[in-house]
């Protein structure tokens, strides 16, 4: 892959005419013409249509990527399917064999590799022509709009680069569009360097007045400020861990930047005080709300007006459903485009972890096993099922949902602040914000310190955050892995990762130090290598 060949791309996919109020603007992706690069950046309408376009590729398209086409994992989900507490049951691909036998070399990987690589720098490039144009624009566009789209393009830039880090560790910095082969070939920058890059990125529009000081879905879905703050906290967690191991400063970034969240008081756990265990619960209304103030960030779906669809619904329940009957003999749910499958099913160990007080692990909040279809026929399923992801009006119709995916929560930036001030000495203020989430399940509060409390944070992070994918991100940085600590005790041990029990190695297994260290960062895609004669050296481990 060159870069500058994904620009052609890019102007041809856009929308050039996307002036609506809602924030299902982003959702009309048709084309009403095209342009070649010379002839945009002349109207208002050239301008919206390559912001809007930053929503669709990249990091947010990793929610749309499959390993090998339909019916297999999500990007999304690979490395939680690498850490073996998410099982693919399908088993029909090379990623998800590879990963189960611990076959960790670069035949096995490079396919996933090549394609997260490609989707980050598709992301990087359309951003980096927003942050460059944009600017050029002043006869057109006023100065505070001109500042707001540079803006948005330094989040999703930042966004990408994030996740490009963290995935690969050292990788080529891109920070300005390509308008020719010149100097396309691009050496490897040490991960340090990218961070800092990053920051400087964020830090430039989480303080200042560019983006809105808004809730993600009262400023139409567009980037707001605390998304930035949001982010920035996310980085700094990251970057006080390994492999960078930046530690107590890093830290308290990361606490300093989710307070700034928190204070600003745009966003706001839904259900604070305790929640119920019914339809209602909080769990359902993030999973079906697009108006809440605890979403700071979610990928936008809208398959009923737009065509622009969320494929999860079909990931969320097992095989066996297609074979439901209701009483009058005809098939519950219809098969679409997608087959249904559970490609991410929880553990036992991470289910039968759950305190059974706690309100998400009760049925149809996170996970469910038993639906009643609208003739009063009872099914069960053979698995467990992600009820976080289950749309029932798409299932029975055979399509692909309406509901948005939280990429960035609320509950996650109290646990960000939490982490980062018990790691810094601070802990009664980090129990403060633990027990926010704690409480809102139905939980006592926590009232553990030192490691202990560190152990209850990162517990917290993986019964809260069970299907939004952030447990492979907590295992690279900590080096640890969550075993049982009791059969529903509410609790997790978090072992060094290189003496843990690893789940589902292969499937219904355990097996120690089954994740080498060197496979917590994915190999340099070959064709990369091969086409960048600047990029000479793999990362360590992978054969």
């Amino acid at each position: 892959m060159k870069p500058y060949k994904l620009y052609i791309a890019i102007f041809s996919t856009l929308a050039l005419s996307v002036f609506l109020s809602s924030c299902n603007k982003f959702l009309e992706e048709n084309p009403l013409d095209t342009k070649i690069s010379d002839q945009f950046w002349k109207t208002p309408a050239d301008a919206q249509s390559a912001v809007n376009g930053l929503y669709f590729g990249g990091v947010p398209y990793l929610h749309n990527i499959d390993v090998d086409g339909g019916w297999t994992p999500k990007a999304t989900m690979w490395g939680g399917i690498m850490s073996g507490l998410f099982v693919d049951k399908r088993k029909d691909r090379t990623f998800t064999n590879a990963s189960e036998n611990s076959t960790f070399n670069i035949e096995s990987f490079n396919s996933t590799a090549a394609k997260l690589w490609s989707e980050y720098y598709i992301g990087i490039s359309r951003a980096n022509f927003v942050i460059a144009n944009i600017p050029t624009m002043s006869g057109v566009l006023d100065q505070a709009t001109i500042d707001n789209y540079v803006a948005q393009g330094k989040f999703f830039r930042a966004l990408a680069y994030f996740s490009l880090v963290k995935d690969f560790g050292d990788v080529p910095l891109i920070d300005a569009p390509f308008t020719s082969t010149d100097g396309i070939y691009k050496p490897r920058t040490p991960a340090a360097d990218i961070y800092r890059f990053i920051e400087q990125d964020l830090i430039s529009i989480a303080d200042g007045n560019a983006l809105p000081d808004k809730a993600f879905y009262d400023n139409g879905c567009y980037v707001t400020k605390p998304m930035a703050q949001s982010l920035l906290a996310q980085v700094y967690l990251q970057w006080a861990g390994a492999p960078l191991n930046g530690g107590n400063e890093y830290y308290a970034k990361a606490a300093d930047w989710a307070l700034k969240v928190i204070n600003g008081g745009k966003h706001a756990l839904i259900h604070p005080n305790g929640t119920t265990a019914d339809l209602n619960s909080a769990y359902n209304i993030i999973k079906t709300t697009k108006n809440s103030n605890e979403i700071i960030y979610a990928k936008e779906y809208n398959m009923t007006s737009y065509n622009v669809g969320n494929s999860y619904p079909a990931r969320s329940i097992g095989a066996d459903a297609f074979q439901w009957k209701d009483a009058d003999n005809n098939n519950v749910f219809k098969p679409a485009g997608d087959v249904m499958y559970n490609a991410y099913l929880p553990c036992d160990m991470l289910l039968n972890s759950y305190a059974p007080q706690d309100i998400r692990i009760k049925e149809k909040q996170f996970f469910f096993r038993n639906y009643t279809d609208a003739t009063g026929i009872s099914h069960t399923l053979s698995n467990v099922g992600n009820w976080a992801w289950f749309d029932e009006a798409a299932l029975k119709s055979g399509r692909d949902g309406d509901y948005n995916m939280p990429m960035i929560r609320y509950a996650e930036i109290l646990l960000i602040a939490a982490e980062g001030l018990a790691r810094t000495g601070k802990e009664a203020e980090a129990r403060g914000y633990l027990n926010q989430v704690r409480r809102r399940a139905g939980l006592p509060d926590e009232t553990a310190s030192g490691p202990n409390l560190i152990t209850a944070i990162l517990t917290e992070r993986l019964h809260e955050f069970p299907l939004e994918f952030k447990i492979w991100d907590d295992i690279r940085r900590t080096r640890l892995y969550p075993e049982a600590d009791g059969h529903q005790s509410g609790k997790l041990k978090w072992t060094p990762l290189a003496s843990a029990a690893i789940q589902n190695k292969p499937d219904g297994f355990t097996k120690v130090g089954a994740i080498p260290e060197y496979a917590l960062l994915w190999p340099i895609p070959l064709g990369e290598m091969q086409a960048n004669p600047a990029i000479q050296e793999q990362n360590p481990g992978w054969k």
